[in-house]
């Protein structure tokens, strides 16, 4: 058993970085009447954000002193998706090769951030351009070593904070991911804290022990999310673009030979007109009329992030971006002693933009940053993206770019270095060669039940706790919860393998307020259960709606006293709905320390209940985990893996 001993002693103020944005001097100290609430505290000001991420690797107390807002523009005489990228003179060139990942990354133990009253959010248009960010990232990057779609761990070897506290009162906000991130934390507290205007999730912890997320307030999501991933693709497949118009590359697309020059200026010119759009508020009626083909492949019809969305997400060792838990992990791979209390969440929506992958002897066909190469839309009278109805090739300048580069790798013309990996690239040389040619066809076999980056599909988790050891999830409020995705695309001839153990189909479209996964009491002993208790959960919009979903092999938990509202009653415009689901397999027998006991008190009879017998799944799962080589990190992840294509 992991025992919360989590106490943040008096620091020293600390001002030095190594490898970093240093602090500025504080010489605004009469800003506001609120700077001095913290005693010793280092203030906090939008001039050490200027250059990029303020990093803290050491320990002490820092609170904002003003409003933040990260916007690091280092070059404006330069094409837009160089303005933002990072002086690496100064920033880890693994770490920060993809852009800043953080407003603030914290490496170190005893660290305390008091907002201090005032916000801290990324600027719109860097979120427009950097799209895997959160605003406190406690570790040196974003991955754990051989993790991602990139290598992000230096030489200095990858550093995890501890025994950190984040204090409201004051706002968290806009962020084209996370509020908080991490990996590999100890002694995690984040209360008080206002937040508002997350694209992934408010808060996202992987393997931590010892966390505490107590009376933080979410007013809603970002509901102003301009474009798809399609443009994170278009953006980041844009530098290769760069590097090989520099070395003057070419080669034939639909039997035309073309340079590299060409296909990145019109791609570069896509992602300008794009920019300029988004960038002044344009509508979408304009961005149709006066650009049809970048509305085409990059416009958010909803306007909420395009992939599974949460509040709190509490996991175990590796990203969340696989399916939901089945085994229990082993000890040191699971997170454990959460507590998740008396938190408001409201007026969360998010949709899921199913991405048709294709797949080519076996294997998904992504790109040198893991995004997938789109050939269609899943949904829309016109879904042609690279495709021609009759299996030719259809140029638009993202797959053009996607495949010159694919090329380029295959001939050996592009170095894997630190900016510009190469490893994760699966486009294979059939597909390059079916590009090329002005009339090949091709019949695509389409991978579904994953997003643009081959993410499994699961819906909408307002509060997920997996591969968990311990967890108390009590007096939560959730409230105005809707999923907006369209049906799941049909034409499949296999699903992603990391699927939860439902259908595959049923993830698109679905609600769970509460969803753990492979998660068991405190201790190895069962000394105590995990409780899931006193939460309310109201108004919420699905096909498919689950109050609580207790998923996998999960043991020695205690559900009572939550309140479900009229949502969880069956209705013709939900296809399932229940309050409370359970697996056959789970001991539900009330006096078994290692059983699911349900309390009588949560105000729901039998009907909302639904017990799902999985036992035709049982040889899929082990098929499953002979694939993923489950929670080896080593294997499953290796520069690539499942979730980035390797199959």
């Amino acid at each position: 058993m992991k025992l919360l001993g989590f106490f943040i002693s008096s620091l020293s103020i600390h001002s030095s970085f190594a490898k970093g944005r240093r602090l500025a001097n504080n010489s605004k100290n009469n800003i506001s009447s609120d700077v001095n609430l913290v005693e010793g505290a280092k203030c906090l000001y939008n001039e050490d954000f200027e250059k990029g991420t303020l990093i803290i690797d050491a320990p002490g107390k820092y609170k904002l002193c003003e409003d933040i807002i990260f916007d690091p523009i280092q070059d404006r005489t330069l094409p837009i998706t160089e303005m933002y990228l990072p002086d690496f003179s100064v920033y880890d060139e693994k770490a920060y090769g993809m852009g800043f990942f953080a407003a603030i990354a914290v490496s170190a133990s005893d660290v305390e951030i008091y907002l201090n009253n005032f916000s801290i959010e990324q600027s719109a248009s860097h979120a427009l351009m950097q799209r895997f960010f959160a605003i406190i990232e406690l570790a040196n990057s974003p991955f754990l070593d051989s993790v991602g779609p990139a290598q992000f761990v230096g030489d200095d070897g990858f550093k995890s904070a501890s025994k950190v506290l984040i204090q409201g009162p004051g706002r968290i906000g806009r962020s084209a991911h996370h509020g908080v991130h991490g990996n590999e934390n100890q002694d995690i507290t984040i209360k008080d804290v206002t937040f508002q205007d997350f694209e992934v999730a408010a808060v996202a912890l992987n393997n931590v022990d010892n966390a505490v997320i107590q009376n933080n307030k979410i007013l809603n999501n970002r509901h102003d999310v301009p474009i798809i991933g399609a443009f994170s693709a278009a953006t980041q497949i844009s530098h290769y673009g760069k590097a090989l118009r520099d070395m003057n590359f070419g080669m034939k697309i639909k039997g035309v030979y073309t340079t590299a020059e060409e296909v990145y200026n019109s791609l570069l010119k896509m992602i300008e007109n794009t920019y300029f759009v988004e960038s002044r508020n344009k509508s979408p009626t304009f961005f149709q009329k006066r650009f049809p083909n970048e509305y085409h492949l990059f416009h958010n019809k909803n306007q909420v992030v395009d992939g599974p969305c949460y509040a709190f997400v509490i996991h175990g060792k590796g990203p969340a971006v696989g399916g939901f838990g089945f085994d229990l992990a082993e000890s040191s791979k699971m997170s454990s002693n959460i507590h998740i209390k008396d938190n408001t969440i409201d007026n969360i929506k998010c949709w899921t933009n199913e991405v048709p992958a294709t797949v080519v002897d076996g294997v998904v066909q992504n790109d040198a940053r893991g995004a997938i190469l789109q050939l269609i839309k899943s949904t829309s009278n016109d879904n042609l993206l690279a495709i021609n109805n009759d299996g030719t090739y259809k140029r638009n300048p993202v797959a053009d770019m996607q495949i010159m580069t694919a090329s380029a790798i295959q001939q050996g013309l592009l170095d894997d270095n630190p900016v510009l990996q190469t490893v994760v690239n699966t486009i294979s040389p059939s597909i390059v060669e079916w590009a090329s040619s002005s009339n090949d066809v091709l019949t695509p076999q389409y991978r579904c039940n994953g997003d643009s980056m081959h993410h499994t599909v699961k819906g909408m988790n307002v509060i997920r706790v997996e591969d968990c050891e311990g967890f108390t999830i009590s007096g939560n409020t959730m409230n105005n919860i809707e999923n907006l995705s369209d049906t799941a695309f049909e034409n499949c001839s296999s699903y992603h393998l990391g699927a939860s153990i439902e259908d595959t189909t049923t993830q698109v479209g679905s609600v769970r307020g509460i969803s753990v996964a492979a998660v068991t009491g405190y201790g190895t002993e069962f000394q105590s259960k995990s409780h899931i208790v006193s939460n309310v959960l109201s108004n919420v919009t699905g096909r498919i709606i689950i109050g609580v979903d207790v998923q996998g092999k999960s043991e020695s938990c205690y559900i009572d006293h939550n309140n479900f509202d009229d949502s969880f009653l069956p209705r013709d415009d939900v296809e399932e709905c229940y309050a409370l689901r359970l697996r056959q397999f789970v001991d539900s027998s009330v006096d078994g320390l290692q059983s699911i006991d349900i309390g009588p008190n949560n105000g729901i009879d039998e009907s909302q209940i639904e017990m799902l017998n999985i036992s035709t799944d049982f040889e899929r799962m082990r098929k499953l985990d002979e694939l993923h080589k489950k929670m080896n990190i080593g294997s499953e992840w290796k520069l690539g893996g499942c979730p980035f294509g390797r199959r």
